[in-house]
């Protein structure tokens, strides 16, 4: 301070046309003019022996002043950690060697840094395959379906898509069929398809190695958030180890919404590069766990891809170990989710619709299904099932599970002054609705 006010008032003060001041950890000032003045500065012994770590420029703390006292005055803050263990605070970003991969860990505080994707995608990597299945007629091969597949086991468990492995015309005969797997260091096995579910599109092959296989680690979809930044991995055009990136979309896509039949089922929406070849691998976030399997992208557009939630997937594989299917109940029911505005345009339409402000309406009664039978009627708002609240199609669902057969009591309000009990059996659904 005592240099500045001896250059400011001396007669040299006009020559003074740049002043920076670098804030460090030490909140120290450096001023430097083009004088020709040499100003020699004392370092303190934490700042030096810290000057090989990364430094993380706040760009919120970035001030640039156009006019001053002084001119032009550039200032930026750069955060520094003595301690590499004490990287853990908020804003500050922790490299670690690629190489490394069992040390290497995400920026904290949900920042993306430089080596978050590479990072991400050097987790994942080895666990992912190439899957190739021979295809033909009457014994001849004509071509073969490509795909990829996670290795989410170590005794060779890969996670695919089934449309990849089996023949959807023939599920049932091809369940057993033979597929070619190639890993990403080059070893080839032969596998077989362990379970395949039509309706989810997922699959279980089975490879036998007599040396340790690399696996993928299961992350929760659950967690995903509109704009969260996402990996795809496989074999797009059998172009093998292909990595794209790109954000979440939309966490609980519809199958209705993309005009798919069948029993209603969620996905996620990114804008990752998906191509023929993708199908069945990973969809990772940015710690570098499955959160999702590619299934399937939209042809006429770019930047429409889907991904089954690996939540969704869980179950599945829990219905795969327990009963080598998965087991859907039915009830016969067609069902809306209210909220306040459909509410709202219900009660100015029926004046005696219930008095509600959440549930599930049915506006039709499947005839001879076990809801007709235990005595749903149109217009009924489930409200309770099992004797617990529901107001989303994806609870009651979650509640059924696999009871299949089991008693469940239903409370159904029926007009604003009569509540009704009723009690329905599921039956399983047939597999090939």
């Amino acid at each position: 301070m005592n240099l500045l006010r001896r250059a400011v008032s001396s007669s040299k003060a006009s020559s003074l046309i740049r002043i920076v001041s670098v804030a460090t950890a030490t909140s120290g000032i450096v001023y430097g003019t083009d004088a020709g003045t040499k100003i020699s500065v004392a370092i303190p012994e934490s700042i030096r022996e810290s000057k090989s770590l990364p430094w993380q420029i706040s760009q919120g703390l970035i001030n640039r002043t156009e006019q001053s006292l002084f001119g032009n005055l550039a200032a930026f803050s750069a955060r520094v950690n003595p301690k590499p263990e004490a990287a853990g605070a908020i804003n500050d970003e922790k490299r670690v060697p690629v190489e490394d991969s069992d040390s290497v860990k995400p920026p904290s505080g949900g920042f993306l840094g430089r080596d978050t994707i590479a990072n991400a995608a050097a987790r994942i990597g080895p666990a992912v395959v190439n899957l190739s299945v021979p295809q033909g007629f009457h014994g001849i091969t004509t071509g073969k379906s490509i795909g990829s597949g996670t290795i989410i086991d170590a005794d060779g468990t890969i996670l695919t898509c089934a449309h990849v492995v089996v023949d959807f015309q023939s599920i049932r005969q091809s369940s057993k069929g033979r597929v070619d797997v190639t890993l990403q260091d080059g070893r080839t096995f032969e596998g077989v398809v362990l379970n395949a579910d039509l309706q989810s599109d997922i699959a279980l092959v089975k490879i036998n190695s007599k040396t340790p296989l690399p696996t993928a680690k299961l992350g929760f979809s659950n967690k995903l958030r509109p704009g969260d930044w996402v990996i795809a991995v496989g074999c797009p055009l059998s172009l093998q180890n292909t990595i794209t990136a790109g954000i979440v979309s939309c966490v609980d896509r519809k199958s209705s919404d993309l005009g798919l039949r069948g029993a209603g089922r969620e996905y996620l929406q990114t804008d990752c590069a998906i191509n023929a070849g993708n199908s069945g691998g990973p969809l990772v976030n940015l710690d570098g766990e499955v959160v999702g399997v590619n299934i399937m992208k939209v042809l006429a557009a770019d930047g429409l891809g889907f991904s089954v939630p690996i939540d969704s997937v869980s179950k599945i594989i829990e219905h795969f170990k327990k009963s080598g299917r998965v087991i859907r109940p039915w009830i016969g029911l067609k069902m809306i989710e209210l909220n306040k505005m459909i509410i709202a345009q219900l009660k100015e339409r029926y004046p005696m619709f219930p008095d509600v402000e959440k549930g599930i309406l049915v506006p039709t009664v499947i005839p001879g299904s076990p809801a007709d039978r235990a005595g749903f009627k149109p217009g009924d708002v489930v409200v309770r099932f099992d004797g617990k609240p529901v107001e989303t199609i994806k609870e009651l669902i979650e509640i059924m599970d696999d009871r299949v057969g089991q008693r469940i009591r239903v409370v159904v309000k029926r007009s604003n002054i009569e509540t009704v009990t009723l009690e329905v059996i599921p039956e399983e659904a047939n597999p090939d609705m």
